[in-house]
C-alpha cells in the first residue's frame, strides 16, 4: 500500500446558536465552531481521516504531502518523525492510523490492546457563568446522562469561584463528579483580550483546599505549566488530584511532568503533543507512575474519536472530555462535520464505535456547504 495524496481541508463552520465566551481567553468571543479536515488516499483505495486541529502547519503543501507520497502509511514513527520536523499538522499521524484499522478491518483500539469499549465522559463546560445557572446547567446535562462536569473558575475573587462549586455541589448532592478547570497553564500562549487573574501559588493551594472540602474530583491547571516546582509542591500539599498537561509539547515535557509529581492525572493531547502515537508512549510512562491519563478534547469530531480509542486501550485511562455547554455549545456541534457523532449513554460512557479505523465518517454535504 503506497500513499497516493494528502489534502487539508479548512472549514468556517456552522454559526453557533449563541456566541460562546470562553474562559480560557477572558474577552474573546466565539461566533462559529469551524476547523479543517485531513484526508489521506492509498492506492488500494483506503482513504484516512484526522484533524490538524489549531492550525495546520505553513509547511504543509511545500514539505509535509511531498515527504508522504508514495511511503507506505504503516510507517507511522517515520512519518513522525518528519511531521516534527516540519512543525506539527499531526492531523495526519491520526488519519495514518485511520488507514491502519481499515486495512485491518479492526477498530484502532483493538489494535493499541482493547482494554475496554466503553469510556465515561464528562461534560466539558466552555464559560464561566454564575453559580445559579451553573446550577441549572449541570442538572441539564445530568438528565443528558453524564455523571460528570467540568467548571471553569476565573474569577478575581476565590470566593466567586467557589461559589459557583459550592451552588452546583448543592444543587446536584453526589450524583455527579465536579471536575474544575482554573486554565492557568495557558500561560504563556492563548491570546487574551482582556486581563485575567493569574494565580499565585498562596492562591493555587487555597483554592485546592476548598475545593476539597466540596468533594471535587480534581484541580486542572492550577499555574503555569512550567512552573515545575510549584506544581511538584501543590500536588504533594493536596490529596485532591490535581491535573495538566494539554498544552505541553513533547515526550521530554511529560517526562519533566511525570518523574517530578507535577500532576496525578495527564492531560496531554494529540494536536499539540506530537499525534496519537506519542500519547500512548505518554500513557504507559504514566501508567509506570500510577497516574492516571485523561486526554484533552481533541479539537473536533475527528480527534475526539482518536482520543476515546486511546482511552479504551490503555488501562489508566480516567474520563473523556466532551465540550458541551449549552446553548452556546453542545456535543453534536462540537462534532458538526461528522457524520454520526459520538453519544454518551444512560451511565455517562461512550461506546468506541466498532467500525474498522477509528469509526467516524465525514458528513460530505457539510463539508462542501462549509468548505473554505
Amino acid at each position: 500500500m503506497r500513499i497516493t495524496d494528502v489534502e487539508l481541508i479548512t472549514l468556517s463552520g456552522p454559526a453557533l446558536p449563541e456566541v460562546a465566551h470562553p474562559a480560557w481567553a477572558p474577552g474573546s468571543s466565539w461566533t462559529r465552531w469551524g476547523g479543517s479536515i485531513v484526508r489521506v488516499h492509498t492506492d488500494e483505495g483506503i482513504t484516512g481521516i484526522g484533524t490538524p486541529g489549531y492550525g495546520a502547519s505553513s509547511n504543509f503543501e511545500s514539505w509535509v504531502k511531498p515527504q508522504l507520497i508514495g511511503k507506505d502509511p504503516f510507517s507511522v514513527e517515520q512519518h513522525a518523525r518528519m511531521l516534527r520536523m516540519a512543525g506539527g499538522c499531526w492531523g495526519v499521524e491520526i488519519a495514518l492510523w485511520d488507514i491502519i484499522g481499515k486495512a485491518c478491518g479492526q477498530p484502532v483500539y483493538k489494535l493499541w490492546g482493547s482494554y475496554t469499549d466503553r469510556v465515561p465522559a464528562y461534560a466539558s463546560f466552555i464559560e464561566v457563568r454564575s453559580p445559579e445557572q451553573r446550577a441549572e446547567d449541570v442538572q441539564r446535562v445530568r438528565a443528558e446522562g453524564y455523571r460528570a462536569v467540568k467548571l471553569r473558575i476565573h474569577d478575581w475573587d476565590m470566593k466567586q469561584d467557589l461559589a459557583q462549586v459550592a451552588a452546583v455541589r448543592a444543587a446536584i448532592g453526589d450524583e455527579v463528579t465536579i471536575l474544575v478547570d482554573a486554565n492557568q497553564a495557558q500561560q504563556p500562549g492563548t491570546p487574551q483580550p482582556e486581563r485575567s487573574p493569574i494565580w499565585t501559588e498562596q492562591r493555587a493551594l487555597q483554592t485546592a483546599r476548598e475545593l476539597e472540602r466540596l468533594g471535587v474530583y480534581w484541580l486542572e491547571e492550577p499555574l503555569d505549566r512550567y512552573n515545575l516546582d510549584g506544581l511538584s509542591r501543590l500536588c504533594a500539599a493536596v490529596d485532591m488530584l490535581i491535573a495538566g498537561g494539554e498544552n505541553n509539547r513533547g515526550l521530554h515535557e511529560f517526562r519533566w511532568l511525570i518523574e517530578r509529581d507535577c500532576y496525578d492525572v495527564l492531560q496531554p493531547e494529540a494536536l499539540v503533543s506530537e499525534g496519537i502515537g506519542q500519547l500512548r508512549k505518554i500513557a504507559g510512562l504514566a501508567e509506570m507512575h500510577h497516574k492516571l491519563v485523561a486526554p484533552h478534547h481533541g479539537g473536533g469530531g475527528v480527534g475526539l474519536a482518536a482520543h476515546l480509542h486511546l482511552c479504551a486501550a490503555i488501562p489508566n485511562a480516567s474520563y473523556l472530555e466532551v465540550f458541551n455547554d449549552p446553548p452556546c455549545m453542545t456535543s453534536d456541534i462540537f462534532q458538526w462535520y461528522v457524520a454520526e457523532p459520538l453519544k454518551i449513554d444512560g451511565d455517562g460512557y461512550v461506546s468506541v464505535p466498532a467500525k474498522p479505523g477509528f469509526g467516524v465518517e465525514l458528513d460530505e454535504d457539510k463539508i462542501k456547504r462549509y468548505r473554505v
